[in-house]
């Protein structure tokens, strides 16, 4: 773990004291005066109140941070708070919902929200070696990897789907138990409890599977988050622990 402590290190060395007024390099926010990267729990604080932005049509860090002279800058390196771990799903691209631009949060995104070694490399990458220190798994309203596995339940679906399927199928059978609701509105409210039960194995699996997150969130340097995205008025909720 001497990369993580070699980059928190670096980081102290470049963070610089400014007024109020200054606007702070991307990636780090003014916090009494000074440039510095969010705690994990400013940094779910910001994406919530970026997420408040987003459901009122106010875009304005996604604005501001998308500019051109933003662009040049974040091309020398990228300094992002927080990890995103979320669904391919095209309506919750994370820097739109969260407001926030360029280099601000890092993206891994595969349908279902689920995790294998790629993405758990992803991970790993944005905590050693970018200063990330907030993981948010975020899942969404009516899923279609979700709902894919509970349609073809209990059988397993084939194929390149059936990989990702194969992975929320634990959390499927978790809620059905084997035994599906009766009924349209029934199952659909089935489906939600699934893809809540999809989170939670998700972010579970992320210290069991990561001896780099494990140790991490152990020493308090790393904050797992679950969240869900609400498709008809764009929130995001923070699921309990």
């Amino acid at each position: 773990m001497k990369r993580v402590v070699l980059s928190a290190i670096m980081f102290v060395m470049f963070a610089v004291p400014v007024l109020a007024d200054v606007t702070c390099v991307t990636g780090t926010y003014n916090f009494n005066g000074v440039c510095s990267k969010p705690t994990p729990e400013q940094g779910l604080d910001l994406l919530l109140k970026g997420n408040a932005k987003f459901i009122k049509g106010d875009l304005e860090l996604l604005k501001k941070y998308s500019s051109q002279a933003e662009r040049k800058e974040v091309a020398l390196g990228q300094k992002p708070f927080a990890i995103v771990l979320t669904c391919s799903d095209s309506r919750l691209p994370p820097e739109i919902i969260f407001d926030k631009g360029l280099g601000e949060i890092f993206v891994v995104r595969v349908a279902g929200n689920v995790v294998a070694p790629h993405e758990l490399g992803s991970i790993e990458y944005a905590l050693e070696h970018l200063g990330a220190n907030l993981i948010v798994v975020l899942g969404h309203e009516r899923c279609g990897a979700v709902s894919a596995t509970y349609g073809a339940y209990p059988a397993h679906v084939e194929g390149n789907i059936g990989s990702l399927t194969e992975s929320i199928y634990p959390a499927v059978d978790k809620i059905v138990a084997g035994t599906k609701a009766a009924g349209t509105v029934a199952q659909a409210a089935q489906v939600e409890e699934c893809i809540v039960e999809n989170i939670k194995q998700v972010s579970t699996s992320l210290e069991a599977n990561s001896v780099i997150i494990k140790e991490l969130v152990e020493k308090g340097e790393t904050k797992i988050v679950r969240a869900k995205y609400d498709l008809d008025d764009g929130k995001v909720s923070v699921l309990a622990e």
